[in-house]
C-alpha cells in the first residue's frame, strides 16, 4: 500500500517527521494527531499554539493549533513529539464570554450560532426543536451549553476538516466499496454486550408553565432490547415538551444498545474504493462471517496511522447506523448486532 504525503504546517513552517497518527470521531467535538517530528535545529521544533494545518496527499485533514510539544534526549540522540488539535479545541475549553447570556425563541443552530463568541464556525443540517429561552451557565464552555440539547434530540457534534463545529442526527454519507474479511480486512474484533440492553427507557422531566398533571410531572417511554425487566429512567434537561421527551426517549433507546455493539477493523491504506479518506458518521459495508456481520455499518471513529516501517493503515471502529441516528442496516448479520428498532414513544403524566 503506497504511504499517503502527510504535511504538517505549525506557524507557516513544514514540520518533517517520521510518522503520524491522526484521530476523528463522530461523538468527540476535537480531531488529533500526534506526529513524531524529525528536527536538529536549536531549540524545539516550533511552540505550543500555533496555527497548523494537516493535509493528506493535498486534502486538507485539520485545521487548528499545536497542542504539546515534546522533547527528549540521552547523550547522543534526541526526539520529538508535537500533536495538533482541531480549532474546535476552544469550543471544549474556552468559556462562552457574552453580554447577556440569553437566546430567546432559538433552535440549536441558532444558539451554537450566538454563543460562538470566539469565532469557531458552526455547521447544522440538523432539524431541531424551539425553546423559549435558553441560559448560559456562567463559565459555560459552547460545548457544554449545547451539549445538553443535543443529547436531548439526537444531535451529534463533532469537527470538520477546516476546524468547524458540525451538528448532525444523520450519516453524512456512504463510503464505497466494502470492508472484507480475506479481502481487505487485516484484523478485526468485535463486542457484543448486554450493558446497553433495557426492557424500557422512562424519560421525566418538567415543564416552566401550568399546574396540571402533564405540565408536574410527564414521562415519555420508548422499548427496548431487554427480554429481561431491566427499565432505564433519565431525567430530561431543560423544557420537557412533549416532542422533546419522546425523542430523546426514542434517541436515548436507540444509543443505550448501538453503543454496547461494536467491531474494530483495521484495514490497509486510508481511503475506500473510490479515493476517499475514511472519516466518521459515513455509512460502509462490513463482511465478516468470522464475527457474524454482514451489514452496513456507521463509522464512529477513524484511527490513521503511518510510518516508514508498518506502511501506511486505517483503524474504523463501528456501530450499527442506528447507535449515531441512521436507519434499520437490514442485513444478515448474526442475531445480537443490530440496536433496536426505532422505537414509537408514548408520553403521559405519571400523576
Amino acid at each position: 500500500m503506497a504511504l499517503e504525503t502527510v504535511v504538517l504546517t505549525v506557524g507557516g513552517r513544514v514540520l518533517s517527521h517520521v510518522s503520524c497518527t491522526l484521530t476523528m470521531q463522530a461523538t468527540d467535538a476535537v480531531r488529533e494527531a500526534s506526529f513524531d517530528v524529525a528536527y536538529n535545529g536549536p531549540g524545539v521544533p516550533c511552540e505550543e499554539d500555533e496555527d497548523a494545518i494537516v493535509t493528506v496527499s493535498g486534502e486538507v485533514t485539520l485545521t487548528g493549533y499545536s497542542r504539546d510539544v515534546k522533547g527528549s534526549h540521552d547523550e547522543e540522540t534526541r526526539s520529538y513529539t508535537v500533536t495538533v488539535v482541531s480549532r474546535t479545541i476552544d469550543a471544549t475549553e474556552a468559556s462562552i464570554d457574552h453580554p447577556t447570556g440569553l437566546k430567546k425563541d432559538c433552535d440549536l443552530k441558532e444558539i451554537a450560532e450566538e454563543f460562538d463568541t470566539v469565532g469557531i464556525g458552526i455547521e447544522c443540517d440538523a432539524k431541531t426543536l424551539k425553546k423559549r429561552l435558553h441560559k448560559v451557565r456562567p463559565g459555560e464552555t459552547l460545548f457544554e451549553t449545547l451539549e445538553t440539547d443535543a443529547r436531548a434530540q439526537g444531535v451529534l457534534i463533532y469537527d470538520t476538516p477546516k476546524g468547524k463545529l458540525k451538528l448532525t442526527d444523520k450519516p453524512e454519507g456512504r463510503h464505497a466499496g466494502a470492508l472484507v474479511r480475506g479481502l481487505n480486512i487485516k484484523s478485526a474484533s468485535g463486542t457484543l454486550s448486554g450493558r446497553g440492553n433495557f426492557s424500557e427507557v422512562k424519560v421525566r422531566g418538567q415543564s416552566s408553565d401550568g399546574t396540571t398533571s402533564a405540565v408536574l410531572r410527564p414521562e415519555a417511554e420508548a422499548k427496548g432490547t431487554a427480554t429481561r425487566k431491566r427499565p432505564l429512567i433519565r431525567i430530561h434537561e431543560g423544557e420537557a415538551t412533549s416532542d422533546r421527551m419522546k425523542k430523546r426517549a426514542a434517541w436515548e433507546a436507540k444509543r443505550s444498545a448501538g453503543a454496547a455493539k461494536e467491531c474494530s477493523v483495521t484495514v490497509p491504506g486510508w481511503r475506500d474504493a473510490g479515493g476517499k479518506l475514511f472519516a466518521p458518521n459515513f455509512l460502509i459495508e462490513v463482511r465478516d462471517d468470522w464475527l457474524g456481520i454482514e451489514q452496513d455499518m456507521i463509522i464512529a471513529s477513524v484511527t490513521l496511522r503511518q510510518d516508514s516501517e508498518g506502511g501506511t493503515e486505517a483503524v474504523l471502529t463501528c456501530k450499527d447506523p442506528r447507535a449515531l441516528g441512521g436507519e434499520n442496516p437490514r442485513g444478515k448479520s448474526a442475531k445480537g448486532w443490530g440496536a433496536p428498532a426505532v422505537p414509537t414513544p408514548t408520553f403521559r403524566d405519571t400523576l
